[in-house]
């Protein structure tokens, strides 16, 4: 009825769910991590809606639950029982709503309460212990770096970048967001701990900045972020991991200030603090050099304390240069460190290994959400609307990391080449529960 949100049923039951995937995982979410009561309190802007706010987030995270391609794809099932029953909704001969209805929802979305969902599942995590006894040397790793989730060439709104690409022998405008991501990485769970921006020129003039010539970089969205993660999660976070792009004493500066260490990829010779630890190393036979008989690997560490020869950084810096020399491979790859901060207790060969961990953000991150979650299909546009989609996203990530690797006990890790098994497995054994569901779920007990 017009005027009326549509909310879930108050006297939803669990269902005879026997002990399938789907309802361990939203039972675990329910009683740990306080899941129904994180997706009521995201909120939106609608005046008096016929679907509420709790109903939308509800359907998006099972759309990332069990990877939904899109909102076309979704919107049959959303007359199904079972997906009803599973929302913790009473049964209707209908469709719970349009997808038009949600994208409408999502456009107007308050993205400060879906981000606090996020933080507050991490936090609970991280009260449980989950994330207690840290990584190399007992500390917590968080690596950053800029995601380009998906562009266009013909859907635009205010927040969104642009860019010249070649289109044979013409130049057309390309439409683009992009996020610097914050995720903690770790041996076994890894999840995402924050998100920022990076703003478009006219995004830039409504938050009121002068002067605005253009979008503004990376950097700038990380150097923002950097006393966000501090001031959320206080002193949890030790050390944060990046790429050559932030290997610069401003960047450095700014963690510095907020208590993190830094493990920055160095990559130009010509640049300080390399090229002096170059020219000390000149000839010098490596410092140490350890085996992975696991992967077929040995390494050559060159270790430089005490640089104080960057200009733009107050204080020493040390550099760490790792050769990776693999069994059966003819080329040796070469990595290079800025280390500051907390990340200098580390030995050199931990330095390596945490530096070269910053892949997980591609691999367990970037790679897994375009492939799998298909976050590289615009499920629906706009200033809030696409970050609201990635946060719900993200939300059900970080709930599939917990539940697989800390919850279920049995339930091993497949790394190698495709990090992804484990969670593709999961979500496998969760789709085939849905059949399961003869009740309305209860997302909310409190």
């Amino acid at each position: 009825m017009a005027g009326k949100s549509k909310q879930p049923d108050p006297g939803a039951q669990d269902g005879t769910l026997g002990m399938g995937r789907l309802r361990q995982l939203l039972s675990c979410g329910r009683k740990v991590y306080k899941l129904g009561s994180t997706l009521d309190a995201m909120e939106d802007r609608r005046k008096e809606p016929r679907v509420s706010m709790a109903v939308i987030v509800r359907i998006v995270f099972v759309v990332a639950l069990l990877r939904i391609r899109s909102f076309n794809a979704l919107e049959p099932r959303l007359a199904e029982a079972r997906m009803q029953r599973m929302l913790g909704l009473r049964e209707v001969d209908r469709k719970i709503c349009s997808v038009d209805t949600m994208s409408y929802g999502l456009q107007r979305a308050e993205v400060v309460t879906l981000r606090a969902g996020v933080v507050n599942m991490v936090k609970r995590a991280e009260r449980n212990k989950v994330f207690r006894e840290g990584w190399h040397g007992a500390l917590r790793y968080v690596a950053l770096d800029a995601w380009e989730p998906h562009s266009s060439r013909s859907r635009c709104c205010s927040a969104c970048l642009t860019r010249k690409v070649k289109v044979g022998k013409q130049k057309v405008t390309e439409y683009y967001h992009k996020y610097v991501v914050a995720l903690l990485i770790d041996e076994m769970i890894e999840v995402v701990v924050d998100m920022e921006p990076v703003r478009s020129a006219d995004v830039r003039k409504e938050m009121g900045d002068k002067n605005v010539a253009g979008h503004e970089g990376e950097l700038t969205a990380a150097k923002r972020l950097v006393p966000r993660l501090r001031e959320t999660y206080g002193r949890w976070i030790d050390v944060l991991v990046v790429d050559a792009l932030y290997s610069n004493g401003p960047f450095l500066t700014v963690a510095k200030e907020y208590g993190f260490g830094v493990i920055a990829v160095i990559k130009k010779t010509t640049d300080e603090p390399l090229k002096d630890a170059l020219a000390l190393w000149n000839g010098t036979p490596p410092q140490q050099v350890a085996t992975n008989k696991k992967k077929g690997e040995r390494v050559e560490l060159w270790d430089c304390p005490g640089i104080e020869t960057l200009s733009s950084y107050r204080g020493a810096i040390r550099v760490v240069r790792g050769i990776v020399h693999k069994s059966g491979k003819h080329e040796p790859s070469t990595w290079c460190f800025a280390v500051t901060g907390k990340a200098c207790k580390l030995s050199s060969d931990q330095v390596l290994k945490v530096g070269r961990g910053r892949w997980h953000l591609e691999n367990t991150g970037f790679n897994q959400w375009t492939q799998c979650w298909r976050l590289s299909h615009v499920f629906t546009h706009g200033p809030e609307a696409s970050p609201a989609i990635f946060w719900l996203f993200f939300l059900a990530f970080n709930l599939l990391q917990l539940f697989a690797y800390r919850h279920l006990g049995g339930y091993g890790r497949d790394r190698g080449k495709d990090v992804t098994k484990t969670l593709w497995r999961l979500v496998d054994e969760m789709i085939g529960d849905l059949e399961r569901f003869d009740l309305p779920f209860q997302w909310n007990t409190s």
